[in-house]
């Protein structure tokens, strides 16, 4: 069989954190390599270099035996390399044709575009992929999301593709249309095709996977054949890692008081999700990318419309409206994305720490402020030249502690971690984990979303688990291994 893909020693830094290192992987003709691993573990990285959209620190790639240097991602497409991510990058308003040849569009002898013949190919090109129900004429908003998915690879097939790589091709669809999308895929691969395959779903992976490729923090861990190995086996790879290195919390005795979220949901994401939490408590929620996690707490904070749900104090409800009627109410979150929605990215340190705060002032006392401000700096050890740098010349960790410091500066309630300690440095994680106990041990209510399983097992007293939009288990954490984590999140 003819060796499609070649990568030798493959690796990638972003700001001296290394993300990729030796990953090594060869691809057949034929063949369905899966690549597998945690959130982060550089999955994406990976298929971002392979299709030219980043370039790799070191290494090599040979595309159907020849080794290039520098490509960009048209050079890519050109070459035979199709890439599909998860989004699906189609126009709606256009029809099935018209977006198969988007960019490449057919003229007759006038210079206008030839959109009888565009059809005419379209089902040719339909029909050898077995897609009959699809026709060019269709217009691509009447279409099902796994159709969609389908006429990407039409797409991509259009440009005589000899590799395709999807990217959690199946994580929005139901399970008829994923069957439709895996048998589509076997056929491709049946036809000599290579195929690299991302996917959270494990059953997928056994399904129609040949090989898999096992990530972990940026390393390659291990290469499987699907045939000789087991989802539990591959579930411990993509762990891997010593329960002693987990963050040794202080508990202390939970409170009396009650948050209770009831019946949270929204159109696509978010199914009637209730759930209990007391004081003092740290609920920790876990699920992988695209379970409804952070779609969830962010209509609990009032930031995303939801088409019903209700939060309540004991018997109290203190629904919020808005952000900031959540913040009126005592409700504070920090967001994951620290930079679009965290920070007040061209102000300063004190500034950023004191927005809030100051917005329920007629006046500000600029002697107070400076002094209330240099606590802040102080108590969450934040390394700064001066109140009035700019924000964005700190640290990401430091970054974090100064909106950790914001939400604290008022009295508040109920504080919303999402992804607390993303990009933050070891040493600042141990002093936002600090922070973020203090907060239960005040009889506070304390959410946390994480994406790392150690943080998320050794910071909560309870994690709820989130699949596919539902609640699906609360599990006590400290009798809960990664392995039945995992588990969990992938619905087994």
């Amino acid at each position: 069989m003819e060796k499609l893909l070649e990568l030798k020693d493959i690796s990638k830094s972003y700001s001296g954190v290394q993300v990729l290192k030796g990953v090594n992987i060869d691809l057949q003709e034929g063949e369905i390599l899966c690549f597998v691993g945690e959130n982060g573990a550089g999955k994406s990285t990976l298929i971002k270099i392979i299709s030219g959209a980043i370039q790799a620190d070191g290494g090599t790639i040979k595309y159907f035996g020849k080794e290039y240097g520098r490509l960009h991602p048209r050079q890519v497409i050109d070459i035979g390399v199709a890439t599909i991510y998860q989004d699906i990058d189609l126009v709606d308003n256009l029809t099935v044709a018209d977006n198969i040849f988007l960019g490449q569009e057919l003229r007759n002898k006038a210079g206008f575009i030839d959109a009888k013949e565009q059809e005419r190919q379209s089902d040719e090109l339909l029909g050898k992929l077995k897609l009959e129900n699809i026709r060019g004429k269709n217009l691509l908003a009447d279409l099902s999301t796994a159709q969609k998915q389908c006429v990407q690879i039409a797409k991509a097939l259009k440009n005589n593709a000899k590799v395709l790589i999807l990217d959690e091709p199946t994580a929005s669809l139901g399970d008829k249309e994923t069957k439709l999308l895996l048998e589509l895929v076997k056929n491709l691969a049946s036809q000599g095709m290579g195929i690299i395959y991302i996917s959270h779903f494990i059953d997928e992976l056994f399904e129609i996977g040949n090989t898999l490729l096992i990530l972990k923090d940026g390393e390659q861990v291990v290469v499987r054949k699907t045939a000789e190995t087991t989802p539990e086996q591959v579930i411990h790879d993509m762990i891997g890692r010593d329960a002693d290195s987990f963050y040794k919390r202080e508990y202390f005795p939970i409170g009396g008081r009650i948050l209770r979220a009831e019946h949270y949901e929204n159109k696509n994401t978010v199914h009637d999700v209730t759930f209990e939490i007391r004081s003092g408590e740290v609920f920790g929620f876990g699920g992988l990318v695209g379970a409804g996690r952070t779609e969830l707490v962010r209509m609990i904070y009032g930031a995303d419309h939801k088409r019903r749900g209700k939060l309540y104090i004991d018997d109290r409800e203190i629904t919020p409206a808005n952000p900031k009627d959540a913040i009126r109410k005592g409700i504070f979150m920090i967001s994951e994305d620290r930079k679009g929605e965290g920070l007040l990215n061209l102000r300063s340190v004190k500034e950023n720490i004191t927005v809030t705060h100051n917005e329920r002032k007629e006046y500000i006392n600029l002697h107070k402020e400076s002094q209330m401000v240099e606590n802040s700096i102080r108590e969450f050890g934040i390394k700064v030249p001066g109140q009035d740098a700019e924000v964005t010349s700190l640290s990401g960790g430091n970054q974090q502690k100064a909106i950790i410091a914001r939400c604290v500066l008022d009295p508040g309630e109920v504080y919303i971690f999402d992804e607390p300690t993303k990009g933050v440095d070891v040493g600042a994680k141990e002093e936002i984990y600090k922070h973020i106990l203090k907060l239960a041990k005040a009889d506070k209510f304390v959410i946390i979303i994480s994406s790392d399983m150690p943080e998320l097992l050794s910071m909560s007293d309870r994690i709820g688990v989130m699949h596919e939009g539902k609640l699906v288990d609360i599990l006590d954490a400290e009798n809960t291994t990664e392995d039945e984590l995992m588990k969990k999140y992938l619905g087994y």
